[in-house]
């Protein structure tokens, strides 16, 4: 079966309650974060230009520009500190679980402030289509939906590009 990582995986995430039944967004991020794609991610800059731009339709803010396999992309992916940054990256025998995945994402929040400090996105060569938009959906904090239909269902084949409850609410 083609799916989703089972469940992103969350630094800090040990003391919050999250719903198997409905979306939730368990973290937000306080500053605005910039996105890196590393040299070896297979993805081309249009995808992620589009990518950004459905979620900047549903109210979420992105640093301008994307560092896209250039030389300060490199020096971010060899980075330990990740901080402020979503970083989209080809994935590595480390950072996968199971074969059928098509991505994971690793993102780490504050379990006190709810804040994300940074996320990091793995995908897998020959990406398929709402993977990584599904995939921006966890770096923004959401978990998944067992809504048909929805572009944050964790199995693919279920999903699609229903976006309902994802819009950015002030706070």
């Amino acid at each position: 079966t083609n799916i989703f990582a089972t469940t992103p995986v969350v630094e800090g995430l040990d003391s919050l309650k999250v719903s198997q039944n409905k979306l939730q967004q368990v973290a937000t991020w306080k500053r605005i974060p910039a996105v890196v794609v590393c040299s070896v991610a297979p993805v081309e800059r249009q995808k992620v230009v589009k990518t950004l731009d459905m979620w900047k339709k549903l109210g979420y803010v992105f640093y301008s520009g994307i560092y896209f396999k250039d030389s300060m992309a490199a020096t971010i992916c060899r980075s330990t500190d990740l901080q402020g940054y979503i970083i989209i990256d080809l994935v590595t025998q480390e950072t996968f679980g199971k074969d059928d995945d098509l991505a994971v994402t690793h993102f780490y929040i504050d379990t006190d402030t709810r804040e994300i400090h940074w996320a990091k996105i793995y995908l897998k060569i020959n990406v398929e289509e709402r993977v990584l938009e599904h995939e921006f959906g966890h770096a923004l904090g959401w978990m998944h939906s067992k809504k048909p239909g929805h572009l944050m269902h964790e199995k693919w084949l279920r999903g699609g590009w229903e976006t309902e409850g994802l819009k950015k609410t002030i706070k």
